[in-house]
């Protein structure tokens, strides 16, 4: 029973980590010089801020379905590239695959811990 405490501790810190990949991700098209990509700099822009408040809200835990929506962000973000037509620049595509498969794995780690730390219900079953 200990480590299940323990890992419901350890959720919010892991949405601290969506939270940097927001913001990694929200700095690349400066950093990587994303030149005269505009799709892939807004959707870096946006997505990085959109995934840097709901998992900074989903570590404060206000509502507990902020995880889906990170899950639903990283998907986005990792898909991107292909739907938005640059998936052949290198540099934003690897920005967005990279911080969409850390999202996404940190998603569903955080969603299993949910999982894992709730009271079972006190009425039976049918």
């Amino acid at each position: 029973m200990q480590k299940v405490e323990q890992q419901g501790n350890l959720l919010p810190k892991l949405n601290t980590v969506n939270a940097i990949a927001g913001a990694v991700l929200f700095c690349c098209p400066w950093v990587l010089s994303y030149d005269g990509l505009v799709l892939a700099s807004i959707n870096a822009w946006i997505g990085g801020l959109a995934l840097m408040v709901a998992a900074v809200a989903a570590a404060t835990d206000l509502w507990p379905k902020l995880n889906l929506v990170c899950l639903s962000i990283g998907v986005w973000i990792f898909a991107a590239p292909w739907l938005l037509n640059f998936s052949n620049k290198v540099d934003p595509a690897t920005s967005h695959f990279a911080t969409g498969v850390i999202v996404m794995l940190v998603s569903l780690v955080c969603l299993g811990g949910r999982w894992i730390t709730m009271k079972p219900s006190k009425e039976p079953r049918p």
